[in-house]
């Protein structure tokens, strides 16, 4: 009961926070963490009453000690800004408190498919709403509320790559279902894929077209190795499939993707910020400056000013390392190998791979919503269904 019970209480935690997550409120954040911590508490008092049985995995771990590191910052005074460092702090321990109870969770083959399942029907209904709101509400989301500094959002989302990173852990699920599911389910997860892939062509994100793209002839192969199917089973299929995929996101409007695509140097902000990450580096190599603190260090080594307020380094692995040390970027590497690991032997857990190369060019997980996403998606590729009588189940696994 208390599995099923998690289940929707999460699910609903998820929503509700993508649903806000333009808004710069603590409250909006407050209701993944707040959520994520009663859920992870009621699982350990489950535990030590003798009634559940506790998951671990290595990202789990991993995830704890991001949390633990940040905290000895907090408390040792080895930061420039302990307010910023104290939110950082209470974001990993929630992301770990996620995976915590997404592994418990999911230990039920039934839940976890139900949950990926709901899960990609929520990102069609967001991959439907947000390019009619992009072309009709004039920089409003929901057609109501104005987006932060004007930036052409997604759905609630105000960021159009953390837009394609919701997608991109979303889209292999889907893509995935499309050439081993058996049921009626088929069809949706063939036009839930379709809506995702053309959603991220109007959004207008080249890292996202990139990796989604990848995942488009990464997935089927990776299905058709884990359920047993030939190649050429998939190849006629996928190769419609890839047409229609190229059908649809050229219906929403290439124009301006092509655009972004000829822009002269349009990297050249994020280089000299991770230049300037280097040298922050070089100066604070073992503890770091801070969790949370990279915007706060950053002027005092900037050598270009763009006339915009430079909150990120544009480069998760380099603000990592800035901000936590050497050993916070081994911890990192630890849970990002884990789950890639993990994300190529499920084949539909590969967007949680994708989102962490995407951290080199951009913060796509560092807004509560995406990560809520993120985080059950690493918890989720945390089991293996390998027996032959599961592999005849007709949902990706």
């Amino acid at each position: 009961m208390l599995r099923k019970i998690s289940a929707v209480a999460l699910f609903i935690a998820t929503i509700a926070t993508i649903s806000v997550m333009w808004l710069p409120a603590f409250w909006a954040t407050a209701i993944a963490e707040l959520s994520a911590f009663c859920l992870a508490a009621a699982w350990l008092i489950g535990f030590l009453m003798g009634k559940q049985r506790l998951q671990i995995r290595t990202v789990l771990i991993s995830l704890v000690a991001a949390a633990g590191w940040a905290a000895f910052q907090w408390v040792s005074g080895a930061t420039i800004y302990r307010w910023a460092t104290g939110q950082t702090m209470l974001y990993w321990a929630a992301g770990a408190s996620i995976v915590f109870v997404g592994l418990a969770v999911f230990d039920d083959r039934q839940v976890r498919i139900a949950y990926l399942r709901a899960l990609v029907v929520a990102g069609f209904i967001i991959a439907i709403v947000a390019p009619l709101q992009l072309f009709t509400a004039e920089s409003k989301i929901y057609w109501l509320f104005d987006s932060p500094d004007g930036w052409r959002a997604m759905g609630p989302f105000p960021y159009a790559n953390q837009y394609a990173a919701f997608i991109e852990l979303l889209f292999p699920i889907a893509l995935t279902g499309v050439f081993v599911e058996k049921s009626g389910w088929k069809t949706f997860y063939g036009l839930a894929a379709a809506v995702m892939y053309a959603s991220v062509f109007a959004s207008t994100s080249r890292s996202g077209l990139i990796f989604t793209t990848i995942e488009v002839f990464v997935v089927p192969m990776l299905a058709a190795r884990r359920s047993g199917i030939s190649f050429r089973q998939v190849a006629v299929p996928g190769l419609i499939f890839l047409g229609m995929l190229i059908t649809m996101g050229l219906a929403v409007g290439p124009e301006r993707m092509i655009e972004k695509f000829h822009q002269k140097n349009p990297y050249y902000g994020r280089l000299k910020f991770s230049e300037a990450s280097l040298r922050m580096i070089a100066d604070h190599p073992w503890i770091g400056i801070g969790a949370g603190n990279w915007a706060r260090a950053y002027p005092a080594y900037a050598t270009f000013d763009n006339g915009s307020y430079a909150n990120q380094a544009h480069n998760d692995w380099a603000e990592w390392t800035v901000e936590g040390g050497i050993p916070f970027l081994l911890i990192m590497v630890s849970a990002a190998a884990w789950s890639v690991r993990r994300a190529f032997k499920t084949g539909w857990g590969l967007g949680v791979a994708v989102v962490f190369c995407q951290c080199l060019m951009d913060f796509p997980i560092q807004r509560i919503g995406v990560a809520m996403v993120f985080f059950t998606v690493i918890a989720a590729i945390g089991y293996d269904d390998d027996s032959p009588r599961q592999r005849r189940q007709p949902v990706p696994e």
